[in-house]
């Protein structure tokens, strides 16, 4: 609608394709950005389209393209680090080493704190055959990233390759347990997906209290997962308690600010407990 009042709006054309490319159509996504670097011209600001625009063309694996795009990001703007990174990255995916190593070490210099750009500077030292400066890299990216398994396990071989086994031991202990914990969680996973689906089912033959109690042990078992909470909120709404509804909806919505369907019915419940005598606002 914006761009339909202002056809020359930039930054309309670069929020459409943010969401264009999130629902997967990166062609659209990618004729609004380029309309966009056009209205821009060749501003420090267009250095963010030019970065969008080349995570588009990644997306679609035209990887020279990506790296063209990248290129101009940081050309316009030369302390851009995320852009000096994903150059990296792709240059690397490209097989040019050289190319790669320039970019992470640009991008490793104005943010020393990126975790992603000091793993994949150490992951490009330890193939390149400099074990000791991966290590150095590795180090620094697991001190601000902590559990990254990848992190962790090209840690563990640069240590391996410059002599230091001890200090390797514990690195391969925690990934070990960060194993076992992604095992369990996945277990747990899906049991409460199991128990949520269970409750569709009830619900959709009518046994809103049946399904209301499967939608209650899902989240039990993972209560971060939103759409348990979601249904759960839904079921609540659906037996007249509005306001138990609300906190439920509300705590959705925390997790998940654009669930649309959330915003609907946090609308309808908060107008319908306004309306609600207090002595029925209870759980059943």
């Amino acid at each position: 609608k914006a761009i339909e009042l202002d056809p020359d709006l930039a930054e309309a054309h670069i929020n459409l394709s943010l969401i264009l490319a999130q629902a997967g159509e990166l062609s659209p996504a990618g004729e609004h950005l380029d309309r966009a670097i056009e209205l821009q011209g060749n501003t420090r600001a267009t250095a963010y389209s030019h970065y969008l625009r080349a995570k588009v063309w990644g997306q679609q694996n035209q990887n020279q393209k990506a790296i063209a795009e990248f290129q101009k990001a940081v050309q316009l703007r030369p302390d851009y680090a995320e852009a000096w990174s994903d150059l990296g990255g792709m240059r690397r995916l490209t097989l040019d080493r050289a190319g790669a190593m320039q970019a992470l070490e640009r991008a490793v210099a104005l943010k020393p704190d990126d975790a992603l750009a000091q793993y994949r500077l150490g992951q490009l030292y330890l193939q390149d055959g400099q074990a000791l400066k991966a290590v150095k890299h590795l180090k620094q990216a697991l001190s601000y990233a902590p559990d990254d398994r990848a992190t962790l396990y090209n840690l563990m071989l640069a240590l391996r390759k410059t002599g230091q086994l001890e200090e390797a031991k514990p690195i391969e202990v925690r990934m070990a347990e960060l194993q076992h914990q992604s095992d369990r969680a996945s277990e747990v996973g899906l049991a409460a997906t199991g128990l949520n689906s269970e409750g569709v089912q009830l619900e959709k033959s009518g046994d809103i209290r049946a399904a209301l109690a499967k939608y209650g042990a899902a989240l039990d078992l993972d209560p971060t997962g939103f759409g348990f909470r979601l249904n759960y909120a839904l079921a609540l709404c659906r037996l007249g308690l509005w306001q138990d509804g609300v906190v439920e909806l509300r705590e959705v919505l925390r997790l998940d600010p654009d669930n649309a369907d959330a915003a609907k019915a946090m609308y309808i419940a908060r107008e319908q407990a306004k309306a609600q005598p207090a002595d029925v606002r209870k759980r059943p």
